[in-house]
């Protein structure tokens, strides 16, 4: 109905899309469910061009008027706006492959009540390993449904489930530990053994924890930790956009040595384990995997449509790789925003080495299982500081000699720089998403010399 409408206005192009989205959230503190909702969204939205000048508009009520004023208001912002020389087209329709398990029906049609028990399930299974802990965390379903259609004959949509778990358990200020689960399937969906991880976790960290002192040490980051890290500092230089505008630290360097020979990272749309696989983008162009570091070596950037259409050059021709996503404030696809450049499944290479291995080649180190306040300090370069947050242990003489308190210390420290310290990657990649983030990221444990710790809590 609303590509019917946009053709009145004689545009250049024009791109009508719908989303819909389920959403329930468990959320559960001091040791008891206190919250449990389910939350409806969804709306359609149009982006036309007239004159190189693109005007976008949206709306969540599919009324005849409704539609009928979203697409007047996109044409009267494209007449408005001076033309963009940037723009060149919106996407051309390319073949769309099914996405095996994209979706599960049985996690499609949870209700409320049956999604609180599996957050009454994870709380049971943490006391049972320690019945004096603090257990707090979540458990996230989101279903959503999209629709791309657009005047070039793009006309596809797309239908995903995801389910994920994130249990933090606290023994006072001395001891923490977190355990995830996530899957796009409820049969693949555990909470209680992320509840028993993080209790587990927490009982080992309990046993006397110390400080570090400030200085530099060899630092094992667990997949929670390293997942972090590559989510807030390392994927942000990987984005197309963030080469136009300057800040990416790798601009310039496509086709040279940006870290250890050990890392090989990719973006994988269409993992059959990731649970942010997706058949399609936001502007209808399937996903896929798209390599980014290749022994060590910098081998491309994610792009949406309009990033790749303005920086390609002859010698250099680009095309989206599929990762051009409408995020909004809640999960799920959102009609009311444009698409932007947004990372899947983010895969690092496993390497040959067991935890075992990497802990006893460290003479003097740290094993890092958990961090937060994780950010970079100066984006252009690459300069971050995180703290940890728990799981963590001091390494001496390849030997873990005790646990380290949590908030204890903080690594401020050049993620170009440490990327090509790489020393080490062990066999076994974990899945986990971080806070507030709608894709995730398989990594193992991955292990950095000479790394600064500025700050020590006596």
């Amino acid at each position: 109905m609303a590509m019917g409408r946009s053709k009145r206005f004689n545009p250049d192009q024009f791109e009508a899309y719908g989303s819909r989205n389920h959403l329930i959230t468990i959320r559960m503190a001091t040791n008891r469910v206190e919250e449990a909702k389910s939350l409806q969204t969804g709306g359609v939205s149009v982006r036309l061009v007239l004159g190189g000048s693109i005007g976008f508009a949206s709306t969540s009520s599919l009324t005849e008027a409704s539609l009928g004023g979203m697409v007047e208001k996109a044409c009267q912002l494209a007449k408005a706006k001076k033309p963009d020389p940037d723009f060149k087209s919106l996407p051309e329709p390319r073949k769309v492959e099914g996405l095996e398990g994209g979706y599960d029906r049985e996690l499609m049609d949870l209700d409320l009540e049956a999604a609180t028990a599996y957050g009454k399930d994870a709380l049971k299974a943490a006391h049972e390993v320690d019945a004096t802990l603090d257990v707090s965390g979540s458990v996230n379903i989101v279903a959503e449904e999209c629709w791309i259609q657009n005047s070039l004959g793009v006309n596809c949509s797309d239908v995903n489930t995801t389910i994920y778990s994130s249990i933090t358990v606290e023994k006072g200020e001395e001891t923490s530990g977190m355990g995830q689960a996530c899957s796009k399937t409820l049969k693949g969906f555990n909470a209680e053994a992320a509840a028993r991880e993080a209790a587990e976790a927490a009982a080992e960290g309990a046993r006397g924890g110390k400080t570090v002192s400030p200085g530099r040490y060899d630092i094992i980051f667990g997949p929670y930790a390293a997942s972090e890290l590559i989510e807030f500092v390392l994927s942000y230089a990987l984005d197309l956009s963030a080469v136009d505008v300057g800040i990416s630290y790798f601009r310039d360097k496509l086709g040279e040595e940006v870290a250890s020979r050990d890392l090989t990272l990719t973006d994988d749309g269409r993992s059959k384990v990731g649970v942010a696989s997706k058949s399609v983008d936001d502007e209808g162009v399937p996903t896929r995997k798209t390599e980014l570091v290749r022994g060590g070596v910098l081998k491309g950037f994610l792009a949406n449509s309009y990033y790749a259409n303005k920086l390609t050059s002859p010698s250099r021709p680009l095309t989206s790789t599929g990762n051009g996503f409408r995020i909004g404030d809640l999960p799920g696809r959102s009609h009311s925003t444009m698409p932007s450049i947004q990372t899947t499944n983010l895969v690092v290479e496993a390497g040959d080495r067991s935890l075992q291995e990497l802990i006893s080649e460290t003479s003097r180190g740290i094993l890092l299982g958990r961090v937060w306040y994780t950010y970079p300090l100066n984006p252009t370069v690459g300069d971050f500081s995180t703290t940890n947050r728990g799981q963590t242990f001091y390494i001496e003489g390849g030997e873990i000699r005790h646990p380290v308190k949590p908030n204890s210390f903080r690594i401020s420290d050049n993620l170009p720089k440490l990327l090509k310290q790489i020393e080490g990657l062990g066999r076994e990649q974990i899945q986990s998403m971080v806070w507030g983030s709608a894709t995730t990221c398989i990594t193992p444990h991955i292990k950095f010399r000479d790394v600064n710790v500025t700050y020590s809590k006596d």
